[in-house]
Order: C-alpha cells, then sequence, then structure tokens
C-alpha cells in the first residue's frame, strides 16, 4: 500500500476538515458498509452543506488500533468486527459524544476525534473502489465529495477560494 505523505492532498484535507470540524454525528447506517450522517448546524459557506454521509468501506475502529485488535482477537470473533463497530458506535451515539472536534490524516489512517476523547481511525486501503467518501446528498453532479481512494485524496465541487 502506499502511504498518503502529510504534504500531499494539503487542499482536499482542509476541505475534509472544514466540512466535518464542528459537525455532529446524528445517525448511523449499516447496509454493507457503515454511514456515519453528520450534521453541521451552521455552515459557514454557500457551497458547505448541512447534511453529510461519512461512508465508510475500509477496515476502521474506535480508539487504539492495537487495543481494538486485542480486544477482537480476545473475544474471538474476527468474523463479527461490523458488530463490534456497530456497538461502539451506538455507545457513542447514545453518550452524545458525537462532536468533531479534530482530524488528523496519518500517514496510513485518518483519524477523527469526536468529544469524550473518542477516535475513529479509518485505513487509506480498501478492497473496493474507495476507503471512504465524505458527500453530501444533492445530485450527483453538484453533490459536494472529498473522499480516498486507497492511494489517494480526491474533491468534487468545493470551490478553489473555499479553504
Amino acid at each position: 500500500m502506499d502511504i498518503i505523505s502529510e504534504s500531499q492532498y494539503i487542499f482536499e484535507k482542509q476541505a475534509f476538515k472544514k466540512l466535518l470540524i464542528d459537525a455532529r454525528m446524528h445517525e448511523i447506517v449499516y447496509a454493507e458498509t457503515f454511514s456515519l450522517i453528520f450534521y453541521n448546524k451552521y455552515p459557514e459557506n454557500d457551497w458547505m452543506p448541512k447534511k453529510m454521509h461519512l461512508i465508510i468501506d475500509a477496515p476502521f475502529w474506535v480508539g487504539d488500533k492495537s487495543n481494538w485488535e486485542k480486544l477482537i482477537q480476545e473475544e474471538g470473533i474476527i468474523e463479527m468486527k461490523d458488530n463490534m463497530i456497530a456497538y461502539e458506535l451506538a455507545n457513542i451515539r447514545y453518550h452524545n459524544l458525537i462532536g468533531v472536534q479534530k482530524i488528523d490524516f496519518l500517514e496510513k489512517y485518518l483519524c477523527i476525534f469526536l468529544e469524550g476523547e473518542k477516535v475513529l481511525s479509518i485505513a487509506y486501503d480498501n478492497e473496493s473502489d474507495y476507503a471512504w467518501i465524505l458527500e453530501d446528498d444533492k445530485d450527483l453532479q453538484e453533490r459536494v465529495i472529498v473522499g480516498c481512494d486507497g492511494i489517494r485524496i480526491f474533491s468534487r465541487n468545493i470551490p478553489v477560494d473555499a479553504i
């Protein structure tokens, strides 16, 4: 797997942060992939959507990766990772720890820091067309998108002067 370095995709990373920081996760949907639905109460600009879907089709976990892997292996439920992630996401939602406070793009994964020191980490690698996509629900031609296809981060319909 290629590594996405800190100096790459600066515009796309800044757009992702602008869209998600201070947004709140209000819904969790699962249908082969997880979709976390975030709302931004007061979008800063006209181009910023109020509602965004973070669709995840790559390995992801809650908290420290080594602790997460240890938990999965100790429980002997490797095939039930989706259930564990659903449980953790529901727990975050139930305790209202849903506000996005910070985002870091590391070499191999993205970290989304929520309230209560909860961290969602999403790998850049994937077996499908994308690892993750953050998008609104407009028509495809107008849709604001920031995503990762495993080797690069891309964006669509974000004004150059928006960041």
